[in-house]
């Protein structure tokens, strides 16, 4: 009996000695404070540390310091300016669009982190920080899937008028395959790789006539409309040429019956013509309200902007 009693009582020490409580006030410091892969399996996990006064700020700084892996600065835009010949005033409008997705991505991953273990000692508070990385990498990996697959379709097709777009995915993709592979260990090949898409792009010798035909319009959509196709490789001329772009926008003023303010239905009709035939129309209708008819239109300016970076290729013009 005594002898049982005896290995009871080891099994319960050896137990106690094995498990380390969350909340510690021991007085030796566990090695994970300066050495976080003593307390995580390095090829499982991704882990930081984190001191401060309490043990929230230490839980917030340990979070920090594992999403500086993970930091977001697109410096550059795939090096567009010193590989190619052509440089696109959209480029920093595009840098940002890609910077703020990427972010995204990456908060998304960051929502997933763990607080590991806890140890206070002499007034201070450490936390360690953990990131599982199948999760993380699955996180990733489903928006490269998705980035894959718009990519796949637009370089299928082509058209001039996708440059932007697919600029910007393949810059997204980029930066985005680079944190996918500090979680999963190795990046995925690419379906484009970004040398073809610039000899692609610099390959159309001289630019495409088109003739803009603009019924009414607000300047500021018309520039839009300028902007991205010049962008695309088309030349604007006067009079007639072989391939057309018709624009106009009506305005339709609705009822509301509230003093000081208007109600107006917006809608751009844009057609494309080749040799004199109707190729496709695009048509897009908003109702807004505004002080003014002037005021009502400028709320949807950035609306219609997006509208037509993400639909002009569908007038076919190349």
């Amino acid at each position: 009996m005594n002898k049982l009693l005896i290995f009871l009582l080891l099994c319960g020490c050896s137990q106690l000695e094995k498990t380390e409580p969350v909340s510690d006030t021991a007085h030796t410091v566990p090695g994970w404070v300066y050495a976080p892969y003593e307390a995580c399996v390095e090829s499982e996990e991704l882990c930081a540390t984190g001191e401060a006064r309490t043990f929230v700020e230490s839980d917030a700084q340990a979070k920090n310091n594992l999403a500086s892996i993970f930091e977001v600065q697109i410096k550059s835009d795939l090096n567009v300016n010193t590989t190619s010949s052509q440089a696109m005033p959209w480029q920093n409008e595009v840098r940002q669009e890609v910077q703020q997705s990427l972010q995204e991505s990456v908060n998304q991953v960051l929502e997933t982190v763990q607080i590991k273990k806890h140890f206070k000692k002499e007034g201070l508070s450490y936390a360690l920080a953990a990131l599982d990385r199948q999760k993380a990498a699955e996180l990733l990996g489903g928006r490269l899937d998705k980035l894959d697959h718009d990519l796949k379709a637009l370089w299928s097709r082509k058209q001039r008028t996708n440059i932007r777009k697919i600029t910007r995915i393949i810059m997204e993709r980029e930066k985005l395959n680079e944190r996918y592979s500090i979680v999963s260990g190795s990046p995925r090949p690419s379906i484009v790789a970004y040398e073809d898409f610039l000899a692609w792009r610099d390959s159309r010798p001289v630019p495409v006539a088109l003739s803009l035909k603009v019924g009414q319009a607000p300047e500021w959509m018309v520039e839009k409309v300028r902007e991205l196709l010049s962008e695309s490789g088309f030349q604007f001329v006067k009079g007639d040429s072989k391939k057309v772009l018709s624009m106009h926008v009506d305005s339709i003023q609705e009822f509301l019956n509230v003093e000081g303010f208007e109600k107006y239905t917006f809608t751009l009709n844009l057609t494309s013509i080749e040799n004199g035939e109707k190729n496709k129309v695009l048509t897009k209708s908003v109702t807004v309200t505004g002080r003014t008819q002037a005021d009502a239109l400028l709320k949807v300016k950035n609306l219609f902007n997006e509208y037509l970076e993400q639909n002009l290729a569908d007038l076919h013009l190349d």
